[in-house]
């Protein structure tokens, strides 16, 4: 019997980000839980129990420490508690969950009726049930829908894991329910990609295993759209449930597992069946490849079960590319691996075996499929060569471009031998041995995805921190956790400068208001100013009209001369304001740096502007000599009033 794995299976993003993310917050020195199992997977449960992460079922049962909320997501109540509680909250929510969230929230606020199509009684369903504040109908079946009363407007949402044709058939009937019918799709592409997978492989097979947790609804439709395909189906959570009578005159078998499934546990359930002997014993040909088991592993050489009367040797030289210094370095025992067979006939009665010539015949298609697909593989960085790194990339040889190992130019390359990364093929010729790959890809859609996040998270007029990254002669850029948000220069002070120099430096950690968000182009707009009022509000607190004040000429206009009379504080002296004659040009009475006395004539807070005048000023002050000397000096001096401010008279007559 030949046993063929599905094309996708396993760990979904969204499932491998949240264990990634939990195995990260694993902390000794605090109190770790998940609310609720972080996957429908008991093993991976046990596995993060071992790592210090316990389960708890209600955040009551948390006292203290870093609560994980699970890939199913939680309502904003929770995060809420978890808030008052002060508990450090590491947010795994599936990000294609986090998309139905807040779709159900906009269609929510925006006056739509939500409709919830999914499982009532789902974790994922009942957060994003919290987010249309629990006034939503949850449909699992066209029947449910069809006994929905009629709304004049209805939104609808979808459990990421539904299956697109039950989607499809309830949203027929919905049209019929409402006058507008908004709808957003927001089934997971992961998912149905693994049914289609499955039920593909369904057709090809006598017998289909699906694995993973009993309790995992993506696992269990698997398992009902192989049936519908009209192969039987058996759902196992591990290889310790597989019985041998399910194989009887079964020629061909099919492996699929849910998106919560580990690959250890795909690996366990795929070796058991050979263990069980439920493979045919055939006649090995020389230059065919075959897949086994490693049950020895010496220092120069491993010894492998492909289900022959022998076992098979690989010799170290035939163990990986690059060569490794011992077999330890690249084999252990159970794991399960892809040769190519070189001698039946040895003088030792072994198969002789090849890992490294079976990766080479492999590689190509594996390398051609990740191509297409666009998805990333898993390469070792081996060397330095003229313009960028040589990488190791399933047993063959590739070529990363020193522009594309990261998302900025990097010119030291040393740190980077010696790394397993990810990278996503952009260049492949097979007849010349030729695979060129990117990491700059891989980055480029993790930051897409963290940038979606992100700005899924912000809101105009919140006030949050970053870092001052780079600087331009039209603003300063700041990161806010991966993106970067432009604080227009005049933005950054209320002052007026010249240059963002003035004001910040790369590297200073500052506090912005988010001005606007613009989610389609990923672009932020700050303010640095707009964190503290405006100073000139209280400087101007302190002036009274009528006073007379001395200032500095700032600017020059046709119309007039601008005066600082505080700090930050300008006023307009206009051109009628200068002098008792007629002025054609303010530089025939002032000049630029020019200290003068002026009378507050007006302050127009709502505007920000003062008048000014430097005539009123000086009347004023001529008013209070006359006052003063009609009072202290007249009677002593023998000087008349005419002789002395006649002139004050005539202006006024």
């Amino acid at each position: 019997m030949k046993i063929y794995l599905a094309e996708n299976r396993g760990f979904c993003y969204g499932v491998k980000r949240a264990i990634d993310l939990a195995l990260k917050a694993a902390d000794a020195n605090c109190p770790v839980h998940t609310l609720g199992p972080i996957i429908h997977n008991p093993q991976m449960v046990r596995h993060l129990k071992d790592q210090g992460i316990a389960t708890a079922d209600r955040l009551e049962e948390i006292a203290a420490g870093k609560i994980i909320i699970r890939s199913h997501g939680v309502g904003p109540e929770v995060y809420r508690q978890a808030e008052e509680k002060q508990l450090d909250v590491v947010d795994a929510t599936c990000p294609h969950v986090k998309k139905a969230q807040q779709a159900a929230y906009k269609l929510f606020t925006t006056g739509y009726r939500v409709v919830i199509i999914g499982e009532r009684h789902h974790p994922e369903v009942q957060s994003i049930l919290a987010w249309a504040n629990h006034e939503a109908d949850v449909v699992e079946t066209p029947q449910e829908a069809e006994a929905l009363p009629f709304h004049s407007r209805l939104g609808v949402v979808a459990q990421t894991t539904f299956a697109a044709e039950g989607f499809a058939a309830i949203v027929a009937i919905l049209q019929s329910k409402c006058e507008d019918l908004k709808i957003e799709r927001t089934i997971c592409t992961a998912t149905d990609l693994r049914q289609q997978a499955a039920v593909d492989l369904a057709k090809k097979v006598d017998i289909m295993i699906v694995v993973g947790g009993k309790n995992s609804a993506n696992t269990a439709r698997l398992a009902s759209v192989c049936r519908d395909a009209g192969t039987p189906a058996y759902h196992i959570e591990s290889a310790s449930e597989l019985k041998p009578d399910w194989f009887t005159c079964v020629h061909i078998a099919g492996i699929t597992a849910g998106a919560s499934t580990p690959d250890w546990v795909i690996e366990e359930v795929y070796s058991k069946m050979e263990e069980m002997n439920m493979t045919d014993v055939v006649k090995l040909e020389i230059g065919s490849i075959v897949k086994g088991t490693i049950v020895g592993v010496r220092h120069d050489e491993v010894f492998i079960d492909i289900g022959y009367k022998a076992e098979g040797i690989i010799p170290l030289a035939e163990l990986a590319y690059p060569a490794p210094q011992t077999a330890l370095d690249a084999a252990s025992i159970g794991q399960v691996i892809e040769v190519l067979v070189l001698d039946t006939d040895s003088a030792d009665g072994q198969v002789k075996l090849s890992k490294v010539q079976a990766d080479r015949l492999t590689a190509w298609d594996k390398l051609e499929q990740a191509f297409t697909a666009q998805q990333p593989v898993d390469v070792k960085i081996t060397g330095i060569v003229k313009g960028g790194v040589i990488a190791a990339v399933l047993g063959v040889r590739g070529f990363i471009p020193a522009s594309q190992l990261d998302l900025r130019f990097v010119e030291n390359l040393d740190s980077f031998v010696g790394q397993t990364i990810q990278a996503i093929p952009i260049e492949i010729e097979r007849d010349k041995q030729k695979a060129v790959l990117s990491r700059r890809l891989v980055l480029v859609q993790e930051k897409q995805i963290l940038e979606k996040e992100l700005l899924e998270k912000l809101a105009v007029g919140q006030t949050i921190t970053g870092k001052v990254s780079r600087l331009a002669n039209f603003g300063a850029f700041v990161d806010i956790g991966g993106i970067d948000g432009l604080v227009h220069i005049s933005d950054l002070s209320w002052q007026r400068i010249k240059t963002p120099q003035e004001v910040v430096n790369v590297g200073d950690e500052v506090t912005v208001v988010i001005l606007k968000i613009d989610i389609e182009a990923k672009k932020l707009s700050l303010s640095l100013k707009d964190v503290e009022r405006d100073p000139w509000y209280s400087t101007v607190e302190t002036l009274t009209v009528g006073a007379i004040v001395s200032g500095t000429v700032s600017k020059l206009a046709k119309f007039g001369a601008f005066v600082e009379i505080k700090k930050g504080v300008e006023g307009l002296v206009h051109i009628s304001e200068m002098a008792e004659r007629r002025v054609a040009h303010p530089e025939e009475i002032v000049s630029t740096g020019q200290q003068v006395a002026v009378k507050i004539l007006s302050i127009d807070r709502e505007n920000k502007r003062v008048g000014l005048s430097m005539i009123q000023a000086e009347q004023d002050k001529e008013r209070a000599e006359f006052s003063d000397y009609l009072t202290t000096q007249a009677p002593a001096s023998g000087v008349t009033l005419g002789d002395k401010f006649g002139h004050l008279f005539k202006r006024e007559d």
